[in-house]
């Protein structure tokens, strides 16, 4: 995978975080992973299909997912993931890959995203490469995953 590519999902990843006002954004650690496995509390994936195959992946603690839905619900009590907040999540993810999937566009790659999948469980998504990196913020730690054919 193109190091051009993870740029710019991971700068459409911290813009769209910013826009939300997500603070303090680190990045901790990156693995190379054989194949995309998440095991985090909750996971939201988006799969992109035509020039571009795969999937991002946002995996995080169950608290991280609180406080990012109570961000994006200026400020509501999030007390459970119940489908409200899962909704939220998804279309979290939802902004980023289609951000991402648009500056890809330039590239020339046309590229189309499917709806999100929010999950709570350990899974195996795809068997691409993947580029899982650690963030750290003011609201909880996030890992990114990339496992995109291109």
């Amino acid at each position: 995978m193109d190091v051009k590519y993870i740029n710019t999902i991971l700068e459409t990843f911290i813009a769209t975080l910013e826009q939300f006002g997500v603070h303090d954004i680190k990045r901790c650690n990156i693995q190379k992973k054989s194949k995309m496995f998440l095991n985090s509390e909750l996971s939201t994936i988006i799969c992109f299909q035509g020039a571009v195959q795969g999937d991002i992946a946002l995996s995080m603690p169950i608290e991280t997912a609180k406080r990012l839905v109570s961000i994006m619900m200026m400020g509501m009590s999030i007390t459970s993931i119940d489908d409200m907040a899962k909704s939220a999540i998804g279309e979290l993810s939802s902004m980023i890959a289609g951000a991402s999937a648009t500056k890809i566009s330039s590239f020339g790659l046309a590229t189309r995203i499917n709806p999100p999948r929010v999950i709570t469980e350990n899974a195996e998504i795809n068997c691409f490469e993947t580029i899982a990196i650690d963030f750290e913020s003011d609201q909880g730690k996030i890992e990114l995953n990339i496992g995109l054919n291109i």
